[in-house]
C-alpha cells in the first residue's frame, strides 16, 4: 500500500506542474492547507475589509472556493449584516464536511467550478433580494487553465445587484511561475473578468522585499448588464 503523503503542497503542485489533488489533500495532509486558520489578520483581509467598509453590510456572503471555511468566517464576521447567511462552496467533500463541523452555523456544497455552468445552483436557502457577495480568493492559480468556465460559473450564480470579490496573490511578477501564461499580472486578471463584469474599485499591493507569494491584487466587480 503506497503511503500518502502528509504535506499538503504535494497534493497542489508536483514537478512543477499543477496537479490539484484537493480531495486527497484533504484527506490525508496534516495541518491546515495554506494555515486557512491564521489568515484573519493577513495585509489582504485588512486591506479588504477596509475596501468593502461602505458597501456592506451584506446579507449573504458566498465564498468560492472555501477550503475549511475559515475566510468565510471572517469576512462575515466583518462584513456580514446581523442575520447574514453564509455559503461556501468547494471541490473537496471531505472539505466540506470539516467545514461544517467548524461552522454549522454556515451552508457548504460541493462543486467544481472548471465545469462550466449556465444555470443557478446556489444553495436553495439563499435568497434573490437579499444583498449579497461572492467571494474568490487565493483560488485562481489552481484552476487557472480552465479559468474561463470559472468565470462562466461565477456568473451564472449571480444576479444584478451582487457583488463579486476578487483577492488573488502573486509571486514577484518578474519572476517565473505556474499560470504567469494565463494570468501574468493583475491587469491580465482583469481583462479575463472583464467581459462579464465591470470593475468598481480595486486595490494592488505590492512587496518588494519579500521573494514569497505576498504581492496582492484586491477587486471589487459587478455584473454587466446583459447585451
Amino acid at each position: 500500500m503506497i503511503k500518502q503523503s502528509s504535506d499538503y503542497h504535494d497534493y497542489v503542485f508536483r514537478d512543477g506542474k499543477l496537479v490539484a489533488e484537493f480531495e486527497d489533500m484533504y484527506r490525508y495532509s496534516e495541518g491546515v492547507p495554506w494555515n486557512q486558520d491564521k489568515q484573519s489578520e493577513w495585509i489582504d483581509v485588512r486591506l479588504t475589509i477596509d475596501l468593502l467598509r461602505d458597501i456592506g453590510p451584506f446579507e449573504e456572503i458566498h465564498d468560492l472556493g472555501c477550503g475549511l471555511g475559515y475566510y468565510l468566517a471572517a469576512m462575515h464576521k466583518q462584513v456580514g449584516a446581523k442575520e447574514c447567511r453564509g455559503f461556501g462552496y468547494d471541490i473537496s467533500e471531505t472539505a466540506c464536511q470539516k467545514a461544517r463541523l467548524s461552522y454549522p452555523e454556515f451552508d457548504f456544497q460541493t462543486i467544481d467550478m472548471t465545469i462550466a455552468s449556465e444555470q443557478t445552483s446556489l444553495s436553495a436557502n439563499s435568497r434573490a433580494e437579499n444583498r449579497r457577495l461572492f467571494v474568490i480568493r487565493g483560488t485562481l492559480w489552481y484552476v487557472f487553465p480552465k479559468l474561463s468556465n470559472v468565470i462562466k460559473t461565477i456568473r451564472s450564480k449571480m444576479r444584478q445587484g451582487d457583488k463579486l470579490l476578487v483577492v488573488q496573490n502573486f509571486p514577484p511578477l518578474d519572476k517565473p511561475f505556474i499560470g504567469k501564461d494565463v494570468i501574468p499580472n493583475h491587469h491580465a486578471l482583469i481583462e479575463h473578468f472583464s467581459g462579464s463584469f465591470a470593475l468598481m474599485r480595486s486595490l494592488w499591493y505590492e512587496d518588494a522585499i519579500k521573494a514569497a507569494n505576498d504581492n496582492w491584487f484586491i477587486g471589487l466587480f459587478f455584473l454587466r448588464e446583459p447585451a
